[in-house]
């Protein structure tokens, strides 16, 4: 197993905080120094694991309509994160800049070119896509619109009774129980059609065909 291979494993049971350069050389049967070699320090190791995340983004098929590729690599990008929740925040942290790691931006990109956007346009969408997913990400797995987050209305009843925080917020106390029942994956589907509709829109308001 590789270093990187073996530091994701070490993420994937223990967290970023509990791994160190020490302990990844201890289950590799190696020292220290033969780590730092490759890595030479804890953020290159990171960026590392970050990048073998990145590569496992699947790529869509060639022939497919670009908003079919986008929620594809989309999708696959948040299955990553959920499969690796607890190295999922290296995803934020690191961008892809390895062959393997941007073979998805790479067939994005492809996918974009073939429908007629051109290179600003390309760029724009891409920059658009990567921020709803790395925000989605935060709020998904950092548990932001969770029932056990502390809200407005929770902070609220805590130092007004009920019906005084209805009359100061009725919208937020009429909204948040729906917001905090809502379905992640079902949520973001949503927002990724908001996303590609802006972009068909902006094709044909261009004089392109999307």
């Amino acid at each position: 197993m590789g270093i990187a291979q073996a530091a994701l494993a070490a993420i994937d049971a223990d967290g970023i905080e509990g791994l160190s350069m020490r302990k990844l050389a201890k289950s590799l049967g190696s020292s220290p120094m033969a780590v730092y070699t490759y890595f030479p320090d804890k953020d290159a190791l990171l960026d590392g694991v970050a990048q073998l995340l990145l590569a496992e983004v699947d790529t869509p098929p060639e022939d497919i309509h670009w908003r079919d590729a986008m929620r594809f690599i989309m999708r696959s990008v948040r299955h990553v994160a959920m499969r690796h929740p607890n190295a999922s925040r290296l995803i934020n942290q690191f961008p892809p800049h390895t062959p393997d790691a941007l073979a998805f931006v790479e067939a994005g990109f492809r996918s974009f070119r073939r429908a007629g956007f051109d290179e600003l346009s390309t760029a724009r969408c891409y920059r658009a896509l990567a921020a709803y997913s790395l925000g989605t990400l935060d709020i998904e797995l950092g548990g932001y619109f969770s029932p056990e987050t502390r809200t407005i209305t929770s902070e609220t009843r805590d130092s007004m009774d009920t019906p005084t925080a209805a009359k100061l917020l009725p919208l937020v106390t009429e909204i948040t129980p729906t917001l905090l029942a809502q379905d992640d994956a079902a949520e973001f589907e949503y927002g990724l059609e908001l996303l590609l509709d802006g972009f068909a829109d902006a094709m044909s308001r261009s004089g392109r065909t999307a």
